[in-house]
């Protein structure tokens, strides 16, 4: 059996589909088949269900799954630690990240440490607070980068710094001009908010019942993107903390107002690891990056 066999399984098991983990790894269907039997030869057992409607995992299949995602993460682990101790400025570190902090945060630091190391490679992928922190704690990645995180981050959130949601416009909206915004105004207001999945919505809505009013998003969007879209276009105001729109602001396309006493959210911008697991040199650079230039991202997106 060969590691690369288990590696490939790991995507197929996250794609649920042959053909598509074969697009993604820039494979013929059929190579990719042929690994999958020889896992199945070796392990004397059947970890693929095959259908007419698609691939499912048997019990083997989701055991193997399991197994096979953290033995991957060790040996990429081990190759990096490998790498430190032969002193070679290179390597790669896999970082989950949730949407808020991107394009402000991450961007960034990455771009200049791109400049400084620019043998490192960097794989980025946007996901949800409790995604985040469950590709931690199984070493799908080495470090992640989220706010509002569940409670089932625990030991696994390395830094945390205190971060405030504000009210974003565009430059020529009534707010824009505002000293603050209370609940009330938000009320009364064109809104584009995320679903009641997100910790930012739930808690403007809990302080909204408390209050007696409710609010009527125009839009309801969980892309930042999206978000951000129409507020530059005048049409909705946004809740996000600055630092999600820290290059627009920067431009003076849009504007961060303060938010009231009575509808402040306040959370944690949090950088996790797993406290268990060694950090190669790639990662450690990365970390070491983000625990200095977040309170400066902090303190210039304010």
């Amino acid at each position: 059996m060969q590691v690369r066999a288990l590696q490939l399984f790991v995507e197929v098991a996250r794609s649920e589909s042959i053909r598509q983990a074969a697009q993604r790894l820039n494979m013929l269907p059929t190579a990719l088949t042929r690994q999958i039997d020889s896992l199945e030869y070796f392990f004397r057992a059947e970890l693929l269900d095959r259908g007419a409607a698609g691939i499912r995992l048997t019990e083997a299949g989701r055991l193997l799954a399991e197994r096979a995602t953290m033995i991957a993460s060790d040996i990429d682990l081990t190759r990096a630690l490998i790498d430190d101790l032969r002193r070679l400025d290179r390597g790669h570190v896999a970082i989950l990240a949730g949407g808020a902090v991107v394009g402000g945060l991450l961007a960034p630091v990455l771009a200049a440490l791109h400049r400084r190391h620019p043998a490192l490679r960097f794989s980025i992928s946007v996901t949800s607070a409790a995604e985040v922190i469950a590709g931690v704690a199984d070493g799908s990645a080495a470090l992640g980068v989220t706010i509002f995180s569940p409670d089932s981050a625990g030991a696994l959130i390395h830094r945390r710094f205190a971060i405030e949601h504000a009210i974003i416009v565009g430059a020529g909206h009534a707010f824009a001009a505002a000293p603050e915004v209370s609940l009330r105004m938000l009320a009364g207001a064109s809104l584009a908010l995320p679903d009641t999945g997100f910790g930012a919505r739930q808690d403007l809505d809990r302080m909204a019942r408390a209050a007696s009013l409710r609010l009527d998003p125009v839009f309801v969007t969980g892309s930042l993107d999206m978000q951000k879209a129409l507020a530059l276009r005048g049409v909705a105001a946004l809740v996000l903390p600055p630092l999600c729109c820290r290059d627009e602001i920067e431009a003076g396309r849009l504007v961060a107002v303060r938010m009231a006493a009575d509808s402040a959210i306040r959370t944690t911008l949090d950088l996790c690891r797993a406290p268990n697991r060694s950090l190669p040199f790639a990662a450690q650079t990365v970390l070491a990056d983000l625990e200095r230039r977040v309170p400066e991202a902090l303190a210039g997106s304010g």
